[in-house]
């Protein structure tokens, strides 16, 4: 049974605990730096992840057995072009190994001359 919930908005998604104890996780699209896609080794299945990372450090992590991933993933090339459009795939192969990769990072802002 799923122990959170990603919830899509226009703006970006929250994830959202089943038991409702804790308050939801909110990350705007604008605030994504950088996203990473792993799979944690679950003995008999493998789970893939992604890690959304904001500029202040902070990130947030999504599961593919939470609801609503499929619908997360279905909008992430959407959302950020630069995406490999075989990242899950990819990802999967070989079975039981971490897989880490980086699918995202925002260009540098150039300084100002």
């Amino acid at each position: 049974m799923p122990t959170h919930a990603i919830r899509l908005s226009a703006e970006g998604f929250s994830v959202v605990p089943q038991d409702q104890r804790a308050g939801a996780s909110v990350l705007h699209w604008a605030d994504v730096t950088r996203i990473r896609t792993y799979k944690i080794d679950l003995f008999t299945v493998d789970c893939i992840c992604l890690l959304f990372e904001r500029s202040n450090g902070e990130a947030i992590e999504v599961l593919e057995e939470w609801d609503g991933f499929a619908a997360l993933t279905d909008v992430l090339r959407e959302r950020f072009p630069l995406v490999p459009a075989d990242w899950y795939a990819t990802v999967m192969q070989p079975p039981f190994e971490r897989n880490e990769a980086l699918l995202y990072e925002r260009p540098s802002e150039s300084p100002a001359a």
